[in-house]
């Protein structure tokens, strides 16, 4: 089995395509969101508000799944981060929630529109910095004591800001991949446009975060290199479609996409393989693979039932 799977075995392959997944969905909400609110008079924009709550409740579905996960992989370190926020942690779920009603609130009122889209934008990326601080506190036990001793709720590490900017520019990239699919030509190409100048985004945002000590050694730095590989053939076809807008190109763009969002996934998680917790004895002996795939596969099912559906009507 190829690193890091060699560690993490089955649970940590589902943790990176589930979150893979859930960044799709979320993604396209995030980025979403400021496309039409900087951009009202954009065809695309009307589309996109529609579809903006439905997303929405499809990332934090999908969100669960990895969020188990998670707590799998780093028991011990993913709830002391938790208790150390503390209520600043908790405030992620209220504000979550403002965020996506703000969604509903915007797609049924023109007055209220763009307050609305400013107020879930501002939600949304709230969570996504609560989040990355999260991801840095998880791996920084050597602070704790200190963290705890002064009563502070705000982990200010010098990565947690160029690890948002990365994952902002990814979310562009994505929306642009996902929306260009139901836009015309011409709507492609202004998506061509945000999805390249998105990646250069991410990829001073990753240089930023590699001064602050985020490195890749080893099995980790072919991830890399699989991963800038992936974003140069998507750059790519990106600028292909800019010249001329087809379906092929979109089609390369969207598979190199998504072959840099799993590479992106396992990078991110690198410098916390070696932190993953050994597996219960307990835990290993109740097995429930055959019981998780079943469910999995009625999940999907059930997925694919209700999008039918929903075309149809």
């Amino acid at each position: 089995m190829i690193w890091p799977f060699d560690r993490g075995g089955l649970v940590l392959a589902l943790y990176v395509a589930t979150l893979a997944l859930h960044a799709v969905f979320i993604g396209y909400v995030v980025a979403g969101t400021a496309f039409a609110l900087l951009r009202k008079d954009d065809p695309i924009a009307k589309t996109v508000r529609d579809r903006l709550p439905f997303m929405l409740g499809c990332g934090i579905t999908a969100g669960v799944a990895p969020l188990l996960f998670l707590q799998l992989l780093h028991q011990t370190r993913f709830y002391t981060a938790n208790l150390l926020l503390g209520p600043r942690w908790l405030a992620v779920v209220p504000v979550l929630i403002a965020g996506f009603y703000a969604l509903y609130v915007q797609k049924m009122s023109d007055r209220w529109r763009r307050p609305a889209l400013a107020i879930a934008l501002a939600c949304f990326v709230f969570v996504a910095w609560s989040w990355s601080e999260l991801h840095e506190l998880m791996q920084a036990d050597p602070l704790w004591r200190e963290f705890y001793a002064a009563g502070d709720r705000v982990y200010l590490s010098a990565s947690v800001a160029p690890r948002l900017v990365v994952l902002l520019g990814a979310m562009a990239t994505g929306f642009a991949m996902v929306a260009a699919w139901s836009s015309d030509g011409a709507g492609r190409k202004r998506l061509a446009w945000l999805a390249i100048l998105s990646r250069v985004i991410s990829t001073g945002g990753a240089v930023w975060l590699s001064q602050t000590g985020f490195t890749a050694h080893g099995p980790a730095l072919a991830w890399v290199i699989v991963l800038a590989i992936a974003v140069l053939v998507e750059v790519g076809a990106w600028a292909v479609q800019l010249r001329r807008p087809s379906e092929t190109a979109l089609g390369v763009a969207t598979a190199a996409g998504t072959g840099a969002l799993v590479a992106a996934v396992i990078v991110r998680e690198s410098p916390r393989v070696a932190l993953i917790e050994p597996t219960h004895q307990l835990a290993a002996d109740a097995g429930g693979t055959f019981v998780f795939a079943i469910a999995a596969l009625l999940g999907v099912a059930a997925i694919a039932w209700v999008v039918r559906i929903a075309r149809a009507a």
